[in-house]
């Protein structure tokens, strides 16, 4: 018989519908041996050299009544990496991942001390690449099954669809 050529197609992704598309990631709550961060707020920035960054607002807070603690410090933070795909898994790979910025509302020593101990939680804590689902938002549900490819051309995030 004669094989069936699957049906190759891109399709471009802007920052604007990214930032829509990540949003259905958040909230997301990250444990840290002091505490937790609440990430709110996601936007996605396209930069060059290949690399995507996310901005994030964060709540830093640590809650631990029989000691006398009750801390909560907001702030921004800023993350990047080289975006790819994982086929097996159907995971989003950020590859080489950095802050580029982390800072809070109020600098204190509070927030100096867990400023510290934010990047140390980077350093132990975060896997190169990061990974994370395909978010369920709506644009992406029809071509879920299909991605074989994600990559960044330095003005959208391409989508490699491939039909059987």
């Amino acid at each position: 018989g004669v094989a069936a050529a699957a049906a190759r197609t891109t399709v471009p992704i802007s920052a604007e519908l990214s930032t829509s598309i990540a949003g259905d990631l958040f909230p997301v709550t990250v444990k840290l041996n002091m505490g937790n961060i609440f990430l709110t707020e996601p936007v996605v920035l396209f930069h060059d050299e290949g690399r995507i960054g996310m901005q994030v607002r964060f709540q830093a807070y640590d809650h631990r009544p029989a000691q006398g603690v009750a801390i909560s410090e907001t702030g921004r933070g800023v993350f990047s990496g080289k975006i790819g795909y994982d086929l097996a898994t159907r995971q989003i790979l950020l590859h080489d991942p950095e802050i580029d910025k982390l800072e809070f509302d109020r600098n204190s020593d509070i927030t100096q001390r867990m400023l510290t101990q934010l990047k140390d939680a980077w350093d132990t804590q975060v896997t190169n690449p990061i990974r994370a689902e395909l978010p369920p938002h709506p644009y992406l549900i029809p071509f879920k099954n299909n991605i074989q490819d994600l990559s960044y051309d330095g003005k959208s995030i391409i989508l490699t669809i491939s039909y059987q």
